[in-house]
């Protein structure tokens, strides 16, 4: 999440220069470290540590970011200019992964902080993976182009101490696109490579210890001449819940299909009604979740606050709001169509 957070300051948030004489004739502090490997039967072999530094939101890019190597015994400490006025984040590299301290500050009052870190071995063996929950949500729809725009995320849960890299090609997840798609993929935020071969959208995203929020993208046509829209969200792994997400305004109505599928309790955000889709129980791999999206021939283009015009600032917006964990609660149970 942090890395996300950086990146996105990085690029929108702007930078500023700390100008060296001031950097020079500020006190020093010191920001020390420890660092813990969790993989069993394995021996920590070394890592970086690098100090970010941030003043009212914006990357300091001039800043003298020290950079250290982490011995064997897992240690370090970084001295840095003791200036209540920047905020510092560490970045500890292991493995070919990034770990992200919290926000830390230091003055001339309080000149020391200190941060734990906990990392994984790294392996490209397959692993035991499942999906703790997949959310597909209609975010627009384009009548001019006949096309929908829709966002999946899959909770992607690993319950090793390791994290998992993927094969040779890096992929460690295939999710398979709904009937239509012309163009699928990720988002910038990803750490990881999305390609869309036609079939399938490959993911090369690491997936550590935990779950990992696995957030895709779907451009989808429909035909013009018809008024509704099969939707088929299906399960890569075994996906302990599945459900797809309606704007309520967006159409006339939204219909399970099959015995495994049911309406589930409305949802909420920032004003919207969502009308939910879920599947009854479990998914194997394979398996899935069907509702008919109906009305699409009567509807001017929409869009709601999670949405704008520009694919890429609904991109933007949509993967902030789920990596945030402000994504829409889900809740069980059956709602019956109204009529």
């Amino acid at each position: 999440m942090l890395a996300l957070l950086l990146g996105a300051i990085a690029v929108g948030g702007g930078s500023r220069t700390l100008d060296a004489s001031t950097q020079a004739a500020e006190e020093t502090g010191t920001i020390s470290g420890s660092v813990r490997l969790a993989t069993p039967d394995r021996t920590f072999e070394g890592a970086t540590a690098q100090l970010v530094a941030l003043r009212d939101g914006a990357i300091l890019e001039d800043y003298e970011t020290p950079e250290q190597s982490v011995p064997m015994s897992g240690e370090f400490a970084l001295e840095t200019a003791a200036d209540a006025t920047i905020d510092y984040v560490v970045v500890l590299r292991y493995a070919g992964q990034s770990y992200f301290s919290q926000v830390l500050r230091i003055s001339p009052e309080l000149p020391t902080a200190s941060v734990e870190f906990e990392v994984f071995a790294t392996t490209a063996e397959p692993q035991p993976l499942t999906i703790d929950a997949t959310l597909v949500t209609l975010l627009a729809i384009n009548r001019q182009e006949s096309e929908l725009t829709l966002v999946r995320e899959d909770q992607v849960r690993l319950d090793e101490p390791i994290v998992y890299v993927g094969g040779d090609d890096g992929v460690t997840l295939r999710i398979p696109v709904p009937d239509g798609t012309l163009e699928a993929g990720g988002f910038a935020e990803a750490t990881g490579e999305y390609q869309f071969d036609g079939g399938t959208v490959t993911v090369a995203e690491p997936l550590r210890p935990g779950v990992t929020s696995i957030l895709t993208r779907y451009t989808v046509r429909y035909q013009a001449d018809e008024d509704e829209y099969r939707l088929r969200v299906t399960a890569p792994l075994d996906t302990a819940h599945i459900e797809i997400r309606v704007p309520e305004r967006f159409l006339d109505g939204v219909t399970p299909r099959g015995d495994e599928a049911e309406f589930g309790p409305d949802g909420e955000f920032e004003g919207e009604t969502l009308t939910v889709v879920q599947r009854t129980g479990p998914a194997g791999a394979g398996q899935g979740l069907v509702a008919d999206l109906e009305g699409l021939s009567g509807v001017e283009l929409a869009s709601n606050r999670l949405a704008s015009d520009s694919g890429a600032a609904i991109g933007t917006v949509i993967a902030l709001v789920i990596v945030a964990g402000l994504s829409i609660g889900r809740r069980r149970g059956l709602r019956r169509p109204t009529t």
